[in-house]
């Protein structure tokens, strides 16, 4: 694919990736600092709605694998969830005056509903549109150079407003809502737009109890779910509270908008840096040495922070930022190698499933690290609203800057023993390529099911 169709490909991950600052970083601030709603019950809310699109995630991957339209599979999902998105933006960013944990867990539920639908197509259309093992590391890159760029665009919001004398108020999040608004139709009428999508290799498709067996039964793609819930429980320990360690911390809330800004946008230099390293030495582990780097930032030099260091914090932030590019960019190129892996084994096309099974478990990392830790900083004696002492100060300081490294460290070994490789992966393409070289262009066939091929399995000793 030309290099300009994957950016178009690309731009609807713009206002998705705008989302990420906001619920993840700023939303917790915005509800307990601004609307009065205690850390606990903002982290249980935030919990149960995450809860909630966690359980829809693998029965909308499903049903997107299912859906056969004039304009595809994909396509129809894409544009139902766009106005479910632009809804959630105006009741998430800009709640009534009396709003309540309530409101919180109906307008994330919503959110997180078109977000999910949106997603989960975006990024199974991904996989399908370029087969190769480098290719899919091309148009992750693309991919996330547009996520970084929503997402520094999202962080210019407060670094702008703040200039103005804003803070993480109504004000700021109002305009990333409108944002949100204006941006997700156009990018997603771009793409669908431009870039046409492959045709579905027709199948019966397998009794859904036993597709999730035969997905569960894939070893890489449980490695890579395991690997990737828990090194985002660790990143979304940090970024739930970031805002309340530089405000409280380190006493310079001003600096918020240019942490955020150093920290995603060196994100978008460090893509082409990270795909050139991992077409040296393989995604799995240009990922896995990312998180060493990206442990020995947070676990040593953080915690040298004290307050009134708010500018160094954020030069430390910009190297955080260009670190984290392989893992928060790479392993969406290797769900694609995944899988093809699959449908060598079942000789089913289930890129939607597939992912939709993966976001339910990368879902589960933001729910427990919120729904955990701002609790916990609560019950240390930690006020979102201010007047802590130093030991409420201390416990923040350690949770933000040590309770990630476990989680960081369990998914950078994973990473590191991810059995496919470039390789490995061309060993499957050539089979699959062999495979539809035999299906005459005039006809097609049942592809033949993981039971089949289980019975009479293709001699494959590479296999992962």
């Amino acid at each position: 694919m030309a290099a300009w169709r994957m950016a178009i490909y690309a731009l609807p991950a713009i206002p998705m990736a705008f989302l990420f600052v906001p619920l993840t970083a700023l939303l917790p601030a915005f509800y307990a600092q601004e609307l009065g709603v205690s850390l606990s019950a903002v982290g249980g809310f935030l919990l149960v709605s995450r809860l909630f699109d966690m359980g829809i995630d693998p029965g909308l991957g499903r049903l997107s694998d299912m859906t056969r339209s004039r304009w595809g599979r994909r396509k129809p999902w894409m544009v139902a969830a766009t106005p479910i998105v632009m809804l959630g933006a105006w009741m998430v960013f800009m709640p009534p005056l009396n709003a309540t944990g309530v409101h919180l867990l109906v307008a994330t539920s919503v959110i997180y509903l078109g977000a999910s639908m949106l997603g989960l197509a975006f990024s199974a259309w991904g996989a399908e549109v370029v087969e190769s093992y480098h290719g899919r590391s091309k148009i992750a890159g693309f991919r996330e150079a547009a996520n970084v760029l929503g997402i520094v665009i999202a962080s210019a919001v407060p670094a702008v407003t703040g200039l103005y004398g804003h803070a993480v108020d109504r004000f700021t999040m109002s305009v990333m809502g409108w944002i949100v608004i204006a941006m997700t139709p156009l990018t997603v009428w771009a793409a669908l737009r431009f870039i046409p999508e492959p045709p579905a290799a027709p199948h019966a498709p397998s009794p859904w109890a036993k597709t999730l067996s035969t997905l569960f039964r894939n070893k890489p793609f449980r490695l890579l779910c395991v690997a990737y819930v828990v090194l985002n429980i660790g990143a979304s320990i940090a970024n739930a509270t970031l805002v309340f360690f530089i405000s409280h911390y380190l006493k310079q809330p001003e600096v918020i908008g240019p942490v955020l800004l150093a920290s995603f946008g060196s994100v978008l230099v460090g893509v082409p840096l990270w795909v050139r390293i991992a077409r040296r030495i393989g995604k799995h582990r240009a990922a896995g040495i990312s998180l060493f780097i990206a442990m020995s930032l947070s676990g040593v030099v953080a915690m040298q922070m004290q307050a009134g260091d708010g500018w160094l914090f954020v030069g430390l932030m910009s190297l955080c930022g260009l670190t984290s590019a392989a893992f928060l960019t790479l392993p969406l190129g290797i769900m694609g190698d995944i899988i093809d892996y699959d449908a060598l084994k079942t000789g089913e096309a289930r890129g939607g499933l597939f992912f939709g099974v993966w976001a339910f478990f990368q879902q589960i990392s933001p729910a427990v690290a919120i729904g955990v830790t701002l609790p916990l900083l609560e019950s240390l004696g930690f006020s979102a609203k201010g007047g802590n002492d130093a030991e409420a100060l201390r416990a923040l300081k350690y949770v933000y800057c040590l309770g990630p490294l476990p989680f960081m460290l369990a998914g950078a070994v994973m990473f590191m023993t991810f059995p496919i490789d470039a390789r490995r992966h061309g060993i499957i393409r050539r089979r699959l390529d062999a495979r539809a070289a035999r299906l005459s262009p005039g006809a097609w066939r049942i592809e033949p099911s993981a039971a089949s091929l289980a019975a009479k399995p293709a001699p494959t000793p590479e296999s992962p």
